[in-house]
């Protein structure tokens, strides 16, 4: 099965037809015509998806598009056919925009947060978080922006780490309560964890170590736990 392949195929996965026919259309939608048609053990390449739809190229040059049940088909390189959980990593990776949601603690306070993450590159993002944390003795509210860094990622996971800052506003529930009241800048560093869960949905996981300036001289640290799910778009 192995051909000649150029140093810009190269880039993309590789995969071979293993049923009679692959049809192949201008667009990603079964309404655009089918211009070429692919034969058994014609070598393909897989170069981004869109919906339901992989574009692809052949060894002649040729590019068009595939629709996913067919792509399923299909040889990788690895002797396997494609499978769903790739799919989803596909969707995971093809999305730039994140909005997510989810809940933890910090600092022992239970907190639920928004977070809205944009990725720049395959490795690089930068997010905003907002959160708001209550607990027996006052509340806090959480503003703060990160750049996150993909450490490690495969088909079904991905660690990342996170640095950032912001600011965070503590209300005590009572002038007896021995909690500083006021608006305090912080800056922070994290791990995190996400797993493409069903088409453009993730899970993710974050543990963040929060200092918090209290004053020119004092300080304060908070861990933060949270595990949610994120919309990619």
């Amino acid at each position: 099965m192995t051909e000649p392949v150029s140093g810009e195929d190269q880039d993309y996965q590789q995969a071979w037809v293993v049923e009679p026919f692959l049809e192949i259309h201008t667009g990603p939608s079964s309404s655009y015509p089918v211009f070429y048609i692919a034969e058994k053990g014609e070598t393909i390449f897989l170069m981004k998806r869109r919906v339901d739809w992989y574009k692809i190229r052949l060894l002649n040059g040729k590019e068009g598009w595939a629709y996913q049940r067919e792509i399923e088909k299909t040889l990788l390189a690895s002797g396997y056919r494609k499978r769903f959980t790739e799919r989803m990593y596909d969707d995971f990776i093809a999305g730039k925009t994140e909005m997510g949601w989810g809940a933890g603690t910090f600092g022992g306070d239970q907190t639920l947060y928004i977070r809205l993450n944009y990725r720049l590159t395959d490795h690089l993002a930068v997010e905003g978080n907002t959160g708001f944390a209550s607990g027996d003795l006052g509340s806090t509210q959480l503003y703060h922006g990160d750049i996150v860094v993909t450490l490690w990622k495969s088909w079904w996971l991905s660690f990342v780490g996170t640095l950032g800052g912001g600011f965070v506003h503590v209300t005590p529930t009572s002038l007896l309560v021995n909690i500083t009241a006021g608006t305090f800048p912080e800056a922070h560093a994290g791990v995190g964890l996400t797993i493409p869960f069903f088409r453009n949905l993730v899970v993710r996981g974050d543990f963040r170590n929060f200092t918090l300036f209290m004053s020119p001289k004092r300080t304060r640290e908070f861990q933060e736990y949270s595990m949610g799910l994120s919309f990619l778009f």
